[in-house]
């Protein structure tokens, strides 16, 4: 089945996912510093590892990354990590959403194998593919000037995960469209968070993933944002503006797992 998943949350997820990503919580919820004056903040890069588990090992693998995967990763010096997992869409997926200061830090060694040596790590690989059916690998953007993101000190619950490939040539169109349109209707609507991401290796070149924040599957009978505040004739209105603009959108729904994910120097519930 062709994929044009960025993050599952996440992103985002999450992250992205995400798309997320997927999208981390931690960082999103702070304004990224601008360097000279006048010029566009600086983008959260993210590295984004969507998996799908073996049904029947699920919750052997659940405790694998408790007791194994998540104290390696520490150790190799990963300070770092949000799961999610997607709900509504395609079972046993997790996306892991890690921070990358650039992409230099691609270079050389691992996190693995600066925790366990090279063949600590080729025991660590075989472990690993015996749970999964298959890995994605993915580097997104964090885009915080399409974003909406009041603070927030707990972790999200539920993500709306949008994956939106654009037409080509209309990217910049889209940006606007966000920029105009949407986001004043998330402020509006008083959204948890509004968190947009755009891939950048690993899939569409034309891509952008959102995070719409929810604290439950009953804020889902509300309606979406365009709607509670236009009305379903205005919020129809609305969508004839992104017409030509938007090629495709694919749409999931993503749990934040706060026992599958850490942050050095802050507890996380085991």
């Amino acid at each position: 089945m062709k994929r044009t998943t960025a993050v599952r949350t996440w992103l985002v997820w999450s992250t992205v996912l995400c798309a997320a990503l997927g999208v981390n919580y931690g960082l999103t919820a702070q304004t990224p510093a601008a360097g000279a004056q006048g010029a566009a903040p600086a983008r959260q890069l993210l590295g984004v590892t969507v998996t799908h588990i073996k049904p029947e090992l699920l919750t052997e693998w659940q405790e694998w990354q408790k007791s194994e995967v998540m104290p390696t990763l520490q150790k190799g010096g990963v300070k770092q990590r949000d799961a999610w997992q997607t709900v509504i869409g395609e079972s046993f997926e997790y996306a892991m959403v890690t921070p990358l200061e650039n992409f230099a830090q691609r270079d050389g060694q691992g996190p693995i194998v600066k925790a366990l040596g090279e063949q600590g790590a080729q025991a660590y690989g075989a472990k690993n593919r015996r749970f999964v059916t298959s890995v994605r690998t993915l580097v997104v953007a964090e885009r915080p000037d399409l974003s909406y993101a009041p603070e927030r000190k707990e972790p999200p619950t539920l993500g709306v995960l949008s994956i939106t490939s654009i037409v080509p040539g209309r990217v910049t169109d889209y940006e606007n469209h966000v920029k105009t349109d949407v986001l004043p209707l998330q402020k509006q609507a008083q959204s948890l968070g509004y968190l947009v991401s755009q891939t950048v290796f690993g899939g569409d070149g034309n891509e952008f993933v959102s995070m719409t924040l929810v604290n439950s599957f009953a804020d889902f009978d509300k309606g979406p944002a365009a709607v509670r505040v236009l009305g379903a004739a205005g919020a129809a209105k609305l969508a004839t503006k992104a017409a030509g603009i938007i090629a495709h959108t694919e749409r999931t729904v993503c749990r934040y797992d706060p026992n599958l994910s850490f942050k050095v120097g802050k507890s996380t519930s085991r």
